[in-house]
């Protein structure tokens, strides 16, 4: 594990970089799903969605640096069931990106430890993710940080 990693809150001074890191994210996925083929302007738009989380109170946005470089970044929220459940709120994290580089140091590990210390702090008791089956790495990720199949989505191109 790479102990020169730090972990910290996202300012909106990263939004470049997170959007970057964010194609790197997508070209990977794109590789094993066409679906994930990003637009022109992904990034641009996913840098205003990643600044609205950075203001948000229900959400946790976090980069890890290596040598004062992003090299990772969290994004987390708070999300609400319909109030037909006893327990409406979960958290859910929406990508835990680190680069290709960087990968197999621990970082995601510790990016995930500091998310769900985040998520207990907030007394949530449920962390729901959607992983692409067709991602080998995420899906081998997330199982070794102890989460488990739990609804399946299927889809149709129509």
């Amino acid at each position: 594990m790479n102990d020169k990693i730090v972990i910290r809150n996202a300012t909106l001074d990263d939004l470049d970089v997170i959007a970057t890191l964010w194609k790197e994210f997508m070209d990977f996925h794109k590789v094993r799903d066409s679906h994930f083929t990003r637009s022109s302007d992904g990034h641009a738009n996913f840098a205003d969605f990643v600044r609205k989380h950075i203001s948000s109170e229900d959400s946790s946005v976090l980069v890890a640096e290596s040598d004062s470089n992003v090299v990772a970044y969290c994004l987390a929220t708070v999300a609400n069931t319909p109030p037909v459940f006893e327990d409406t709120q979960y958290g859910t994290i929406f990508d835990l990106a680190v680069t290709e580089s960087c990968r197999r140091q621990g970082i995601g590990e510790r990016m995930f430890a500091v998310v769900r210390d985040w998520f207990k702090q907030k007394e949530i008791r449920r962390v729901e993710i959607r992983v692409s089956l067709s991602n080998e790495t995420s899906t081998n990720f997330w199982r070794k940080m102890g989460f488990e199949p739990y609804l399946e989505t299927v889809v149709k191109e129509i």
